[in-house]
């Protein structure tokens, strides 16, 4: 019997810190490597046409960050429908799960997103532009 309490105790000391939750994520960009799919919350631009924009599409991380095989669509609210826009940029997360995505579309604009990661195979991002604002969604294929 004294032996199965010890037991207990042991197991919840080994269990605990793991539910403390005050143990700091290491985030990098090696572990959001592989092929992943977004899709943007409505957006809104005043840039040339102006108004709400939408896109969904995929794209390719590498261990060191780097965002290749970029392809999206996007509608732009009483414009047009854009089809196969392709993309490259890159990547850089902080240890603290925040971090900037940097792309080139082949359409010639550029963008900067801040970013959080939300575990290994999620991450939201925001532009900083402030003539372009979306939200975003991302996930691991």
């Amino acid at each position: 019997m004294k032996s199965l309490r010890y037991l207990a105790a042991l197991g919840l000391l080994f269990t605990a810190s793991a539910f403390a939750g005050n143990e700091p994520e290491v985030c990098s960009n090696r572990m959001l490597a592989g092929r992943w799919m977004f899709a943007t919350d409505v957006g809104h631009q005043s840039r040339f046409p102006g108004g709400d924009i939408t896109a969904i599409g995929i794209f390719r991380l590498d261990r060191q960050g780097t965002l290749t095989d970029g392809i999206f669509d996007a509608t732009v609210e009483g414009w047009r429908f854009l089809q196969g826009v392709t993309f490259t940029g890159t990547l850089t997360i902080n240890a603290n799960c925040t971090g900037t995505l940097y792309f080139v579309t082949s359409a010639g604009t550029t963008r900067t997103d801040s970013v959080i990661v939300l575990g290994p195979g999620h991450f939201r991002g925001m532009s900083q532009d402030t003539t372009s604002l979306w939200t975003y969604d991302a996930r691991r294929l």
